[in-house]
């Protein structure tokens, strides 16, 4: 089993975020510091493994909802769907997140079930993110991911 660096593990969640964004959601996603607006959704969860960390996503609720209605193809989306479409965008995100890690460090991770939070939901003491990794989406919604390594 090798150790993954910072980069490593950076470098992953950063294809896995724009690829699969793109692909479930039809928006594309760029690096860029942006603000997030007042009105946004967290959803969060912890891995074991190889990869020992919690994974946070802040992002403005109107890019939730849009990528809510491409999913779902309706111009509305009922709150109950919503929050169960975020966890599970956010799910599928984990997953490919585990198997990018594992082509890397041939060690396997795993996740919890992503918790979801409305408004903004830090569950880690902010002097343990090791990265965040700032997005804009292409009608400029923010979006941001954070991490924190957890030691063994």
């Amino acid at each position: 089993m090798s150790t993954l660096t910072q980069t490593e593990i950076q470098d992953v969640l950063d294809q896995v975020m724009q690829d699969m964004t793109k692909r479930i959601g039809g928006i594309c996603l760029c690096k860029r510091d942006t603000m997030l607006s007042s009105d946004m959704c967290t959803v969060y969860t912890t891995f074991e493994g190889s990869y020992r960390g919690s994974l946070i996503l802040c992002a403005d609720t109107t890019f939730l909802v849009r990528l809510a209605r491409y999913v779902m193809q309706e111009e509305t989306v009922d709150p109950d769907d919503f929050e169960d479409l975020v966890k599970e965008y956010f799910n599928v995100i984990c997953g490919q997140i585990a198997a990018g890690l594992f082509r890397i460090s041939h060690s396997p991770s795993r996740f919890r079930i992503p918790m979801f939070y409305m408004g903004r939901y830090i569950p880690i003491e902010e002097e343990g993110i090791q990265g965040v990794i700032n997005y804009a989406s292409d009608h400029n919604e923010g979006a941001q991911l954070i991490h924190q390594l957890i030691s063994a």
